[in-house]
């Protein structure tokens, strides 16, 4: 469990944060360490019942960066539950604001987390504090407010805890079932904003009548900050676009919002390893079936022909070790190579039981391989659990 408590100096595009997390009595292990970028200014750490602390500089490999690690070490395995808080403030950099808004996301890199933990599913309570004439918006609608006071809570992934501030936003939102939402920072929608709207329910209608069939969403915000960087998924029935031109009437960028609208699903593979592909490779083909069944199939073609090009020659998925290889390779594994491993599989299937499958494995958040390949035995059997394990291997 995390509670957050924030405040924020719109004008200085800077904020103090006080991160309580609540360890778990399950979870005994006698040090406890937390990463933090290097940029914030800790004033405090507290840990009850913690016999030592210290805050030490690391160099964290995903990140390409060297963080602040505070460390907290405890006399003996605990079977209580544990709290550490920590008391920090920063700025954001540019990249992060713009005139109308200030983004606190999983890419801004305002929250601490656990080494190789940072994208595991929390629960989370979120106050934002800020001056008169703000507002705040999250992936869900707040559950208190007033004038200078936002309250929400909800679940996501450890770094992916997400608030706009701004003055103004412009909101829009589907007429039917599921509840799409748009929120954009400034004052307007534009036409390629409802055509994005319009775009992300039909996303989502089919996503709920086949991968997410077991697991569907009721609701859904895309948040369109304008920071003008990327585009990346939650966890938390949302998705965030932050690019200034971003237009769904173009394939390219209706795949992006497929495939970030279907990190819902796909988002608990290690990023650190191998696993990495349950999360980008799905993401991908979920995309390409969403274009395949809106009729554009000369589209879903010459997307798979793409990727199959680029996973010629690549080493095996199974056992990808990510640190060996520079970032082109990493994408051609893990995004292309595992896309057309999932389309030769939709192909031996057909496309009844290869949902099924993906189905399956979405409602039961598979986070590895093995796991994946347990599905894929017990919903179509042994022979193409073996089949699949062979092009893994391959």
């Amino acid at each position: 469990m995390v509670r957050l408590q924030v405040r924020v100096m719109p004008d200085a595009h800077a904020f103090t944060c006080r991160y309580t997390l609540t360890v778990p009595a399950g979870d005994t292990a006698t040090t406890l360490a937390l990463n933090l970028d290097r940029r914030f200014r800790i004033a405090r750490v507290q840990a009850p019942r913690a016999q030592q602390q210290r805050v030490a500089r690391v160099y964290y490999p995903f990140f390409g960066d060297t963080l602040q690690c505070v460390q907290v070490r405890y006399a003996a395995r605990s079977h209580q539950a544990r709290r550490i808080t920590l008391t920090y403030s920063g700025v954001l950099t540019e990249k992060f604001f713009t005139a109308q808004v200030l983004e606190f996301s999983g890419h801004s890199g305002w929250l601490p987390f656990r080494p190789l933990r940072e994208y595991e599913p929390v629960r989370y309570t979120l106050d934002v504090r800020t001056p008169p004439g703000y507002q705040v918006l999250s992936t869900t609608a707040p559950r208190r407010q007033r004038p200078g006071h936002w309250a929400f809570r909800g679940r996501t992934s450890a770094i992916e805890i997400t608030a706009l501030v701004g003055q103004h936003f412009a909101r829009a939102q589907a007429a039917a079932r599921p509840l799409v939402g748009v929120v954009k920072a400034g004052p307007a929608l534009g036409r390629p904003d409802s055509v994005l709207l319009h775009q992300a329910a039909g996303i989502i209608g089919f996503y709920n009548r086949t991968i997410g069939q077991q697991d569907s969403i009721r609701a859904f915000r895309v948040l369109l900050p304008g920071t003008n960087r990327d585009a990346f998924g939650l966890l938390a029935n949302a998705t965030v676009i932050t690019y200034s031109e971003f237009n769904t009437a173009d394939r390219g960028d209706l795949l992006i919002l497929a495939h970030e609208i279907s990190h819902k699903w796909w988002g608990y593979g290690s990023v650190h390893d191998e696993n990495d592909w349950l999360n980008e490779a799905f993401a991908t083909y979920s995309s390409l079936l969403y274009l395949q069944a809106s009729g554009d199939t000369a589209g879903y073609r010459l997307e798979l022909a793409k990727r199959a090009k680029t996973a010629v020659g690549t080493p095996p998925l199974l056992g990808f070790d990510r640190t060996k290889y520079d970032y082109p390779m990493y994408r051609r594994v893990i995004y292309d190579k595992g896309t057309v491993l999932l389309a030769a599989l939709h192909a031996r299937l057909g496309t009844g039981p290869f949902v099924a499958v993906l189905a399956a494995t979405a409602a039961r958040q598979v986070s590895t391989t093995a796991a994946f390949l347990d599905v894929v035995a017990q919903t179509v059997g042994s022979d193409t659990r073996a089949w699949l394990l062979a092009k893994l291997q391959r």
